[in-house]
Parts: structure tokens; C-alpha cells; sequence
């Protein structure tokens, strides 16, 4: 029994790091001028994963910034969204803390937003060394969004545009609506169980343990996932892509939940609605409209006060708080064909930046 042990620990440990496929041509050839790697890098003295492809070695560069905390969607996002790596150079980030970057010695003082900025800044300035560039494209999923406008506040000049998925807006208002939608959407059912939970944590705010009671509720109600997609089938998903492990699946939980303890308190401190107005970049919101997860109508409010050079909002009909994964292909459209354009890269070097617009659209 001792010896299965040893080979299976052997095995994960051997596995644990994955792969990632490289970019081929009809006749198997590997694409010339294409990348696929996956490599762990050093940012703010933790060793933090990352996965760089692109179709085009030379195209703009995207950084993905999971959600959570905690919660690395690499896997997702190959699963639904490779089809961006034929149009931009796409960088999977796992944060420090999570999954595959969890380590049981990082500093719990390290685990604040702003040393989550710092990693991002590093992470940008190797980008932006290795390629020749000198800004990138974020695009943020809940959590990741807020360090997004956190990193595009600190640092405008290394942002090209900024997009965001599920913004959070301000925590208290936040909270505040999703419980309401939460306990109404229970009543009109006649959920005598939801009610009697809901009553029994309260109203915002509360410990993280009687947000994820709120946050199960509303996912059973349809306002996390409108499409029939729940946290557990997505997670199941991303093990389909070469780049996920079972040493991912046995790092998610722990990662999680360091993640989610520890960075509690920067996240009830959030009020992106009175302290991140004005941007020098443009910026794209992608919302759900069923999203009460990080309410869709707040998201709404937050974009209408909103200064940037250009700015647009776009609506996802038939998504909650992942259009990226609920509707895919709208979502991929979305990003090579309006957020793409708009950017530096697409520009001559001569052309002027453009002047301040703004535009409110839907998915079809």
C-alpha cells in the first residue's frame, strides 16, 4: 500500500505542471511565428504561473484576470474562448494564492489588492520586454476586474484598453442588491428553506461564510448562471484543456479558500463607483443581464459615470455574471471585432487618439 502511494504521489507531482499545444498548420507543422508555453515566473517573490499563446507572436497582448479570488479559469477560458488567440497574444495569469501559485509560505500580509497590482506590474513589465510592446490589453472577470481598474488608476500609460466582465462596483451596494434579489427571488418561489437560511444570516454585511450560503442560493436561483452552467460543471469543463492537472483540481480548494479569507476585508472595502471614474484608456463592460451576482444594474450605473477616451457597454442577453462562458461565441465576437479595433495596435502610428465617445449595445 506504501509503494501506491509513493507512485501516486510520484505521478501527480510529475503531472503537475500540464502542457499546452502547440499552434499547427494543416500538415502538422508547428505555425511560424506562433507561441505556446507555459512557464512559472517570480512576481513580488512568489513563483506565480502563467500561459502565453498566440497564434501570432506579434499581435496585442491580452491578460486575462481571473475572478474570485482564488478561482483560475485558465482551463475556461482555452475551453470557450481560444478562438481570441488567433487575434491577440493571450496571457493566462494565475494569481498568487491560487491553484497552481498557492503555496502554504506566502505571507498572509502579502495578500492584499495592491500587491496584486505590484505582481500584475511586474508581470506586464517582462511582457512588455520579452515582445517589444508598450501597453497591453486587461480583461478582468468579477474580482479580476477590480484589480484591473486598480492597475489601470496606477498605472494608465502600460493599459491599452481595459474590459471588464461582472464588474464589481462597490461591495456594500453590491452585496446589498444581491441579497435582495436572493431573498425576493425565494419568496416568489415559496423556498421555505432559502427564507429560513436567508432570514438566519441576514443582511449584509456578513462573515464570508454566510456570503457563500447567500452566493449558493444564488446560483440555484439563476442569477449567478442563466444558462444551465453551474461553478462545478465549468470546473469539470476546464479539465478537458491540456494546460489543467489533477494537481490543479487537489491545489483549488485550499487555494480558494486562503484566497477568499484573506482578502475579505480589501473586498468589502471596494467602492469603484466614488474612487475610479476617470480613465485614460478606453473601457469596455461586458454584463449579463440576469447578473446578480455583482448586479448588472449597477455595472450600468458605474459605466454611465465613467470618463474615458472612448467607452462602451455591452449587454448579454442570455448570461448572468459569465457571458465569456454562457455565451461564448457573442462573447469571443465581441472581443476581436469592437474591443480589438479600438486599441493601439489596430491604429497607424499617425492617426490621432480618438475623441470621446461612448456607445450602449446588445448581443443579438
Amino acid at each position: 500500500m506504501g509503494l501506491v502511494c509513493l507512485m501516486l504521489a510520484v505521478w501527480l507531482y510529475m503531472g503537475r505542471l500540464g502542457s499546452t499545444p502547440a499552434f499547427r498548420d494543416v500538415d502538422g507543422a508547428v505555425v511560424k511565428g506562433s507561441i505556446a508555453e507555459m512557464q512559472r515566473i517570480r512576481l513580488g517573490g512568489v513563483d506565480q504561473s502563467i500561459v502565453i499563446r498566440g497564434r501570432d507572436s506579434s499581435a496585442p497582448i491580452l491578460i486575462w484576470l481571473h475572478g474570485g479570488p482564488g478561482q483560475d479559469e485558465t482551463g475556461m477560458w482555452r475551453h470557450y474562448n481560444a478562438a481570441l488567440e488567433d487575434h491577440f497574444l493571450v496571457v493566462y495569469w494565475t494569481q498568487r494564492g491560487t491553484g497552481r501559485s498557492f503555496d502554504d509560505n506566502i505571507s498572509p500580509a502579502s495578500m492584499r489588492l495592491g500587491q496584486f497590482v505590484a505582481d500584475l506590474d511586474g508581470l506586464i513589465a517582462m511582457l512588455k520586454t520579452r515582445f517589444h510592446r508598450d501597453k497591453v490589453v486587461l480583461s478582468g472577470h468579477s474580482w479580476g476586474t477590480s484589480i484591473g481598474v486598480a492597475y489601470a488608476q496606477a498605472h494608465p500609460g502600460n493599459v491599452a484598453a481595459l474590459v471588464a466582465t461582472g464588474q464589481v462596483v462597490s461591495a456594500v451596494e453590491g452585496e446589498r442588491r444581491s441579497y435582495k434579489f436572493t431573498m425576493d427571488e425565494a419568496r416568489r418561489r415559496g423556498n421555505q428553506a432559502a427564507i429560513k437560511e436567508l432570514i438566519a444570516i441576514g443582511p449584509p454585511p456578513y462573515p464570508i461564510a454566510a456570503l457563500l450560503r447567500q452566493r449558493d442560493w444564488l446560483d440555484k436561483f439563476g442569477g449567478a448562471w442563466r444558462t444551465p452552467h453551474s461553478l462545478a460543471s465549468l470546473m469539470l469543463t476546464s479539465f478537458r484543456a491540456h494546460e489543467v492537472t489533477i494537481w490543479d483540481g487537489l491545489t483549488f480548494q485550499p487555494g480558494q479558500k486562503f484566497s477568499q479569507d484573506l482578502l475579505a476585508g480589501d473586498i468589502a472595502r471596494v467602492d469603484w463607483l466614488h474612487s475610479a471614474t476617470h480613465f485614460q484608456m478606453p473601457v469596455f463592460m461586458a454584463a449579463g443581464r440576469h447578473d446578480h451576482n455583482t448586479d448588472a444594474t449597477l455595472q450600468k450605473l458605474y459605466f454611465d459615470r465613467l470618463e474615458a477616451p472612448y467607452k462602451q457597454f455591452k449587454w448579454f442577453a442570455n448570461s448572468a455574471h459569465s457571458p465569456m462562458f454562457e455565451e461564448p461565441a457573442l462573447f469571443n465576437a465581441f472581443m476581436i471585432d469592437e474591443v480589438r479595433p479600438r486599441i493601439f495596435a489596430d491604429r497607424p502610428a499617425s492617426a490621432p487618439a480618438p475623441r470621446a465617445q461612448s456607445q450602449t449595445a446588445n448581443s443579438r
